[in-house]
């Protein structure tokens, strides 16, 4: 028989139990109430502020200033300010009147308030602003100065490899004697122009041209090597295309083709950009920004002479021009020069091809069908840079055309019309193309 003592201990330990756990279920049941009842209490007063601060809102609605506010904004406004918003409610929606009686809750017609300024917000940025004499205000654009990221183009390949001639040596020897005699002929019989021409064949080593030593104005037909010179620069480590360069009204020249004529003061440009713009559009500002940039056009002409024997560029020349006027003058240059030019920079590109890849480039994107390359078929890869002067009647174009055979032509001509000089460039290019033409007929 258990001791009677024993029972009693163990009787009051459940029983301490019990009593502890019922006490922690009691706490636990008040903590709960008294937090729920703090949060409902924080709801409560986070309502009534946001209330208050729309009602207070609704009584001073957004409007954008016009010239009959003028003089009487600031005491529009304190009227405004002092109106309860009950009665403005009912001045601006006297036929809602319900939303008038629940304003009074503060539950519904809060909301229809804040709806109500939301519209009246919403309208106003229809209004056009004025000057004080009623006029409307014109927008103003802004325009950023710094340079426009480069365009990402696909790069203008040359041909892997070239067909074969068709033709014996004897018959290609006869056809280029006969290419010759045509193009000596046409020139001659063209008594009212003056005409230089000079042909290379970048594959046989032909080359053969006619008045090709004679001075003419040639244009942007220049920008060739002188584009070529700052590439030179950029291989040799002393310049970047990535150079930011800014324009300046300066650089524009009367009479002197541009697109960037019309820029604003301090506008920024790559100096790749500026050699392509030079090179594709033949754009004379550009032009100016890179000779200026590069140390001056002087500096930069006198280093033509490394790359042609026939006309210094720097240097004045005499000649009689096709209306039998004496003309003297720098800056001319001929259909040889203009030719040897194209070479150098033909093999400059074949032994690196990255370091003058973007003059390939632009110089592909140029119009390819104009001048001596007309005479062509329309799939021919022609990369050439035409140039005119209206004053002197003068105009030459030098082309790199890649067809059947890799060939340079560059022809420059004084004539009454620039149609008439279109024709004499077309012909002379069609005289070569028919002689390669048969050749791989």
């Amino acid at each position: 028989m258990k001791n009677p003592k024993s029972n009693y201990i163990a009787d009051a330990r459940r029983i301490r139990r019990n009593r502890l756990i019922i006490r922690g279920i009691i706490i636990g049941v008040v903590a709960l109430v008294v937090g729920f009842s703090l949060f409902f209490s924080y709801i409560l007063n986070l309502k009534k502020d946001i209330d208050s601060e729309f009602s207070g809102s609704d009584s001073t609605p957004t409007r954008l200033p016009s010239t009959e506010d003028t003089g009487s904004s600031v005491d529009s406004t304190s009227e405004m300010t002092t109106t309860p918003p009950s009665e403005e409610a009912s001045e601006t929606t006297p036929e809602d009147t319900s939303s008038e009686e629940t304003s009074e809750t503060g539950e519904t017609g809060d909301t229809s308030e804040t709806e109500e300024t939301a519209i009246e917000t919403n309208n106003t940025e229809d209004v056009t602003p004025t000057d004080e004499n009623g006029n409307p205000i014109p927008e103003t654009t802004t325009i950023s100065l710094l340079p426009d990221e480069p365009e990402e183009r696909d790069p203008v390949l040359f041909p892997e490899k070239y067909p074969l001639q068709t033709v014996t040596h004897a018959q290609r020897d006869q056809s280029y004697a006969n290419m010759k005699h045509a193009v000596k002929k046409y020139v001659e019989e063209k008594t009212g122009a003056r005409i230089g021409f000079y042909y290379i064949n970048l594959r046989t080593s032909e080359a053969f041209g006619y008045n090709e030593s004679s001075p003419f104005v040639v244009g942007s037909s220049i920008y060739l090597p002188l584009s070529m010179l700052y590439y030179d620069d950029v291989r040799a480590g002393t310049q970047s295309p990535s150079t930011v360069v800014p324009f300046h009204p300066s650089y524009v020249e009367e009479g002197t083709f541009s697109n960037l004529s019309d820029m604003p003061d301090e506008k920024q440009f790559y100096m790749g950009q500026l050699v392509y713009l030079a090179l594709r559009d033949g754009d004379g500002v550009a032009m100016n920004m890179i000779l200026d940039h590069m140390g001056g056009a002087d500096n930069v002409i006198s280093r033509l002479t490394g790359m042609t024997t026939c006309i210094d560029y720097a240097t004045v020349q005499n000649y009689v021009d096709f209306q039998g006027i004496q003309q003297s003058g720098e800056h001319r240059s001929s259909a040889y020069d203009l030719a040897s030019y194209a070479e150098v920079l033909y093999w400059k590109y074949m032994s690196y091809p990255q370091d003058y890849q973007e003059l390939i480039n632009a110089l592909g994107e140029s119009d390819p069908h104009s001048g001596v390359g007309k005479g062509f078929p329309s799939d021919t890869l022609i990369l050439h840079r035409g140039g005119k002067n209206l004053d002197f009647n003068s105009a030459a174009d030098v082309a790199i055309i890649l067809s059947d055979e890799p060939v340079i032509i560059a022809v420059t001509v004084e004539a009454s019309t620039p149609e008439e000089t279109q024709e004499i460039q077309s012909a002379l290019g069609a005289l070569v193309y028919n002689f390669i033409s048969y050749c791989h007929a």
